[in-house]
């Protein structure tokens, strides 16, 4: 299938590590350039030399961007446009959530949290979207959870920071229609990465069994058996970004190998 990405540009937030690096290196392989965004430019840079090297002639630069210092936004999107030419493509892969109940996540961890997503997400679209509108194939791909459908007690906190962003991308899809930009979610299930690793060591020992067993019984509820890949996710981003996913919008899509319960 041709999808015709190539010499497309593309801003990929939280991309110095995981479901963001693996979005991308998927974004470099099909020929698009890229704006690489992150708080740790050791990381970035080595990404982007790494992705240089293997295809000759994209243009990859790298922006620092910390959403807990607010005021950074908008000019590491102004920098990063400037030097790509614009943008296509809209990444908002940044954030996470802390792991535990309600009584064992303080109120600075909400704070923070909250500052990268949803409001990280928020500035980042908003700052992006006069860039969107010039494109004549305009993307946002938000990087979601599966918990913000079904939330669980262990996991409180990803349940509304990913129900937000879930809501966003539908209010955000009505909004930019009529430009012509598509806005949709990716939400994965439990997927190897080093959050993955930390959830099956604190599985592993509050049951008092061997990471092995762990990650056994947290893919016992999975139909496919599998944790998802990074990969995954990002060929799943290359299709939404593309021509062929056109008359896509306001869509959640999980990849989570069936472990969501909800239609």
């Amino acid at each position: 299938m041709k999808l015709g990405l190539g010499s497309r540009k593309a801003f990929v937030t939280g991309a110095s590590r995981g479901i963001g690096r693996a979005i991308a290196s998927a974004f470099a392989a099909e020929g698009i350039h890229l704006a690489l965004f992150g708080r740790d430019q050791k990381r970035c840079k080595a990404i982007a030399d790494d992705l240089r090297e293997r295809h000759a002639g994209l243009r990859i630069v790298v922006v620092r961007l910390d959403f807990e210092q607010p005021d950074t936004v908008k000019p590491a999107v102004d920098a990063a446009a400037r030097q790509l030419g614009g943008v296509d493509i809209l990444v908002n892969c940044a954030g996470g959530a802390h792991r535990g109940r309600l009584n064992e996540i303080p109120d600075d961890a909400w704070e923070r949290y909250f500052k990268v997503k949803p409001l990280g997400l928020i500035r980042m679209t908003r700052e992006t979207l006069p860039y969107l509108k010039q494109s004549d194939q305009g993307r946002v791909i938000n990087i979601s959870g599966t918990r913000g459908r079904e939330p669980e007690a262990h996991s409180m906190m990803s349940g509304p920071i990913n129900f937000g962003t879930l809501s966003l991308t539908k209010a955000m899809a009505n909004e930019f229609g009529p430009f012509g930009i598509t806005v949709n979610a990716i939400a994965p299930g439990s997927t190897a990465t080093r959050r993955w690793t930390e959830l099956v060591t604190i599985t592993a020992r509050e049951r008092g069994c061997s990471a092995e067993e762990a990650e056994k019984y947290l893919l016992r509820e999975v139909p496919l058996g599998k944790v998802i890949t990074p990969e995954a996710i990002a060929d799943l981003a290359v299709f939404l970004a593309s021509a062929r996913a056109g008359l896509i919008s306001g869509c959640a899509i999980n990849v989570d190998g069936g472990r969501t319960r909800s239609i």
